[in-house]
């Protein structure tokens, strides 16, 4: 068996490496096929960093020799392949998707919780035979994430591990960052703080003011700026115990792993969106609305600083009801998403012959 994993952005290696390995397991011929669009430099080291085989060459993917592709964007070419397709999301956020309508498209759509499925079907009843109801294939990584990996993170970025830690985790756009204070970090000395910008923060000249903001908080010697080789933001979903976002997928990740979450709701927008606001009520996927009970809105910086002070000392406030939606939201956490992926390709391979 050939499979193949289109990863057209980094971030799309922590969903995609777990079910590679697992395919792996069982003898398959893995590939990874890397977009050279996407700041190739890093997308290769990743690829060397995991031992994995891979290639630059999107021709791989019409190989009459490929069984089974994995895909975590709608592609263009779609018609034209011949293997066996399989769709993925790479978030479970707050932003509208227009990936829905690639379920046309694809042979299998894999769905990590039963909000989003119980959309899908709802929306297209004539492909509800495509729907996998499987779980969100990130997190089987974290399900076997050691205490020894976390010291190793500790070490690395000179942390304290006898500290709690505070995960800033936005997203490029829309995000919280320029609205956030120059001495953020000064707020929270006693703590760990670690920052993980989104890739395309790094990568998009637009996104030059949240850079320029990352370089004051850098200053303070107890809050580490992730850089852009650090891809995979699992491990600091394992390592924080409480985090900050604004309209970040991670936010409902890691709630769902019954943490606190405060999620900033000001944001520095375009100017198209001020002179038309009902662009944003556009982007954010209203059908998640009542899900942001599991997490601390705040409305200002102030709100901000008052709900993670409030986290830390009692990350108890909302569990009852992170609980209630995390498996809504994430579906099973316990480490067989893969494997449960693994079957759904097996018995759809069986009934295809």
């Amino acid at each position: 068996m050939k499979v193949l994993f289109y990863v057209e952005y980094p971030y799309y290696f922590p969903h995609f490496l777990p079910i590679g390995t697992y395919f792996a397991l069982q003898n398959a011929d893995v590939v990874y096929v890397l977009s050279d669009k996407q700041n190739s430099d890093n997308m290769e080291a990743i690829a060397k960093e995991n031992d994995i085989k891979y290639t630059f060459d999107n021709r791989a993917l019409h190989e009459s020799t490929v069984d089974i592709i994995f895909f975590a964007n709608p592609y263009e070419s779609m018609e034209q392949i011949t293997a066996l397709t399989l769709f993925l999301e790479h978030g479970i956020g707050t932003k509208s998707t227009s990936f829905f309508p690639f379920i046309e498209e694809v042979d299998i759509y894999l769905v990590e919780g039963m909000q989003k499925y119980n959309r899908l079907k709802t929306l297209y009843p004539i492909y509800e035979d495509k729907l996998a109801l499987v779980g969100f294939s990130k997190f089987d990584e974290i399900v076997h994430f050691s205490k020894e990996k976390k010291k190793i993170l500790y070490k690395k970025y000179h942390m304290d591990g006898t500290k709690k830690t505070i995960l800033y985790a936005p997203t490029f756009f829309p995000s919280s960052i320029e609205r956030m204070a120059d001495n953020f970090p000064q707020q929270f000395l006693e703590y760990n703080i670690i920052v993980k910008p989104h890739y395309l923060s790094y990568e998009r000249k637009k996104y030059k003011k949240q850079i320029e903001k990352f370089k004051l908080w850098e200053k303070y010697p107890h809050c580490t700026i992730l850089p852009l080789a650090e891809y995979n933001l699992v491990p600091w979903l394992a390592i924080a115990d409480v985090m900050i976002s604004d309209e970040s997928s991670a936010m409902f990740e890691f709630a769902a792993l019954n943490k606190p979450v405060i999620s900033n709701q000001y944001f520095k927008l375009r100017l198209s969106y001020y002179l038309m606001p009902w662009k944003l009520n556009k982007r954010i996927d209203s059908s998640k609305s009542k899900f942001r009970e599991i997490l601390d809105n705040a409305y200002s910086y102030t709100e901000t600083i008052k709900y993670v002070k409030e986290a830390l000392e009692n990350p108890e406030k909302l569990a009852s009801k992170r609980v209630e939606f995390s498996e809504a939201l994430a579906g099973k956490i316990d480490g067989k998403v893969s494997e449960r992926i693994y079957s759904v390709v097996i018995n759809k391979c069986k009934d295809s012959k």
